[in-house]
């Protein structure tokens, strides 16, 4: 992304993109829409009969299933590339003061299938997980934690910076890395705090209700794997993707086609429905806001809002740690 000082709203052109002239050279619309059905629709099929079949309802023989599974992911996979290619030379012609790259939510749908496409080998693994019972092998939790990590950054990589669909970003990592630096660690601390006791309240409303909450993935992941696993994938590796996806691109794709409110809210509303967690929905979309509040506050500097991702992050972390090896007593 090219260097310079981040632009102030009232230079950034906010709303959607201008209407492009006839002679802009673009590929059909229609490939990427029916690839991304006929995908939806093999995948959900293969589901279907894969339950089926778990039930003993039907006898459809292993190579079917894959073959549906892979096929739709396949499908799905080439309609999302399709529209994101579609998207970024039709936009190549717009300022560099504008989003020239492909919709958030193709990105962020990009993600969810590479996640899902290589942890579905490690199946075994991932059961073994959720359900506390069963080995772990130490390729699967890595797999299993980094790779969603690892697909935001290859996505970002991929359709924005290779791109330069957001040009006039400041050069990372800024500056003042130190300040940026150093300010979102100190915000981290207070929004641990913060986004700590949220959670707590809300999982005692919960309870309240006859709404127990269930563990969540990384809290689990945090109770029987290595610790340095653990710490590589949640303190370091999740802040750094994270933040250059949510803050680096979202926010400023959003902000440049719907305004500041639309950049602030989407942002942090995806961020939180990422995580794919009722009890921390409320903590993490408001921790969503802060930490694009940090994002603005230090010039859009990525160092800020990675430091206190990581620190929050961290936080969380140690505690858990400590209580699993008895330095804490938190059931108490």
């Amino acid at each position: 992304m090219a260097s310079g000082d981040p632009p102030g709203d009232a230079a950034l052109p906010i709303g959607p993109h201008p209407t492009l002239g006839p002679g802009t050279p673009v590929p059909p619309r229609w490939p990427g829409p029916l690839l991304i059905t006929l995908g939806l629709i093999t995948g959900i099929t293969g589901i279907f009969l894969g339950e089926v079949v778990a039930a003993g309802q039907a006898d459809v023989s292993r190579g079917v299933l894959l073959t549906l599974g892979i096929g739709g992911a396949i499908a799905f996979g080439a309609g999302l590339s399709w529209s994101a290619e579609r998207a970024i030379r039709q936009r190549s012609v717009l300022a560099p003061d504008r989003y020239r790259g492909p919709a958030v939510i193709v990105l962020l749908a990009m993600v969810l299938l590479i996640g899902t496409v290589v942890v579905a080998p490690f199946g075994a693994d991932a059961l073994a997980l959720v359900s506390g019972e069963g080995t772990i092998t130490l390729l699967g939790a890595m797999v299993i934690l980094l790779s969603t990590p690892a697909a935001l950054l290859g996505v970002a990589w991929l359709f924005v910076a290779r791109p330069n669909a957001l040009a006039a970003l400041p050069a990372f990592p800024g500056r003042d890395a130190g300040r940026a630096l150093a300010s979102g660690a100190g915000w981290g601390v207070l929004a641990w705090i913060g986004s700590s006791a949220l959670l707590v309240i809300i999982a005692w409303l919960l309870d309240q209700v006859g709404m127990a909450p269930q563990p969540e993935a990384a809290q689990q992941a945090i109770a029987v794997l290595d610790p340095w696993l653990i710490v590589l994938a949640i303190v370091i590796a999740a802040p750094i993707a994270e933040e250059t996806f949510f803050r680096g691109i979202v926010f400023n794709a959003w902000l440049r086609e719907g305004g500041r409110r639309y950049a602030f809210l989407g942002s942090a509303a995806l961020f939180a429905v990422i995580h794919l967690s009722l009890v921390s929905l409320v903590p993490i979309f408001a921790l969503g806001l802060v930490l694009a509040w940090v994002y603005e506050r230090n010039g859009r500097n990525l160092l800020a809002p990675m430091a206190m991702h990581a620190v929050v992050n961290g936080l969380s972390v140690a505690i858990a740690l400590a209580d699993r090896f008895g330095l804490l007593n938190l059931s108490v």
